[in-house]
């Protein structure tokens, strides 16, 4: 998925669109030609985190070298963070020449593998006249959905609609991974990252991912289409014919593993909301200024999920327990107990929260929901706190100035 400006691919599309006919008949492929999947390594940067896909045309009788592209967006669209929070981001196919194309993966140290279509040539020229038609001002555009239809998805859909036959895609070998444990493998280089994006999933992420779905990782398609059959009748060809490394990147550098990621700092964090509960349990003598940063982070936490929940059209952020944890009514409580004289009477709604995090807690296990570390350390936290409030002080005292 790849962050390109819109008006650069539109204005080289169109030029690409222009040029096809030749002597006003539709273009035609040479016996030639090639039609290839071409798969790009992931990057560090987050909007190319899972790879990339792309679908490239080759006819050097033609001198015809062109990259159809279907990850093509733009950061300056009106609204574009709100509206991609919102599932409501258009996505299009975009063509480039195979040329720059290389050029820009290669600049951002990114390995390009190419797998070779074994197509007839019928097939390719139905690929090739569907992805110019694809490619046209008004057709271009797609609603984009993460697991459903991204620029892997688009380019697995293409093939599969275009060869005269079925694709026979192989069997999982193994176990089945879910949604989110495949992107988790991809986001690791990128603790925070994969923290918040954890937070916004929700139970859709945690089913297992068939051969099929698994497609919409770029490796994965790669991976697949490696060992899928055309089956027509009785007989069946392999999809790829020859798999070609363009660019080797080499090794990359070591994941985002380190002392700063969300379970180090959230885990000494802990250590230190049990030592200063613990001591001012001890004197029994409360301290305010804990209760308060947790209880508004959880809070807020929680109504931006609620958000997620019933306002984005992405279907993977549905049904999000992580809403057990990050109460939202938190963050009216937050501000309610800042009143001193009424902190007597909200000791129950810390009783009621106590329970309530012990249940998540023990449930966990169970729930049919992945659930980040980090997410548990949050909770054990706000539950030192609560533990404190509801059961262990026998009367609200301010602390010694």
């Amino acid at each position: 998925m790849k962050q390109i400006y819109k008006s650069l691919f539109i204005a080289v599309g169109l030029v690409f669109l222009l040029v096809l006919p030749f002597q006003g008949k539709a273009f035609q492929l040479s016996q030639q030609a090639e039609v290839s999947v071409l798969t790009c390594g992931p990057s560090k940067q987050l909007h190319a985190l899972y790879g990339h896909t792309a679908i490239r045309v080759n006819d050097p009788r033609r001198m015809f070298d062109v990259v159809f592209n279907y990850g093509v967006f733009s950061f300056n669209a009106p609204n574009f963070v709100y509206r991609f929070a919102k599932g409501q981001t258009d996505y299009m196919l975009a063509p480039e020449k195979y040329e720059d194309f290389l050029i820009s993966y290669q600049r951002d140290g990114r390995n390009i593998y190419e797998q070779v279509l074994n197509l007839t040539q019928q097939e390719k020229q139905q690929l090739v006249d569907f992805l110019i038609w694809n490619a046209k001002p008004e057709n271009r555009e797609y609603r984009y959905n993460f697991f459903m239809d991204n620029c892997a998805t688009r380019v697995r859909d293409v093939v599969m609609k275009q060869v005269d036959g079925d694709l026979i895609f192989p069997e999982n070998e193994g176990l089945e991974m879910t949604f989110r444990e495949h992107v988790d493998a991809y986001q690791r280089v990128l603790p925070w990252i994969n923290f918040g994006i954890n937070l916004t999933l929700g139970c859709p992420s945690d089913l297992k991912a068939s051969v099929y779905h698994e497609m919409f990782l770029p490796d994965f398609l790669m991976k697949h289409f490696a060992h899928t059959q055309i089956k027509k009748g009785t007989t069946s060809r392999p999809l790829v014919k020859e798999t070609r490394t363009i660019f080797d990147a080499g090794k990359k550098a070591g994941s985002g593993f380190g002392l700063l990621t969300p379970e180090w700092v959230l885990g000494l964090l802990l250590l230190l909301v049990i030592v200063m509960t613990y001591k001012q349990y001890r004197a029994q003598r409360a301290s305010y200024w804990i209760d308060y940063s947790l209880l508004i982070l959880t809070g807020l936490i929680g109504v931006v999920l609620v958000w997620f929940v019933t306002c984005s059209e992405h279907p993977a952020m549905k049904a999000n327990l992580n809403l057990l944890w990050a109460v939202p009514t938190n963050l009216i409580f937050a501000f309610l107990w800042m009143v001193k004289a009424w902190r007597s009477a909200l000791t129950k709604y810390w009783k009621a929260l106590a329970v309530w995090l012990i249940l998540f807690l023990v449930g966990g296990f169970i729930i049919e929901q992945d659930f980040h570390v980090g997410f548990y350390l949050l909770t054990l936290m706000v539950l030192c706190r609560a533990l404190l409030h509801g059961f262990l002080l026998r009367s609200v005292k301010e602390p010694k100035a």
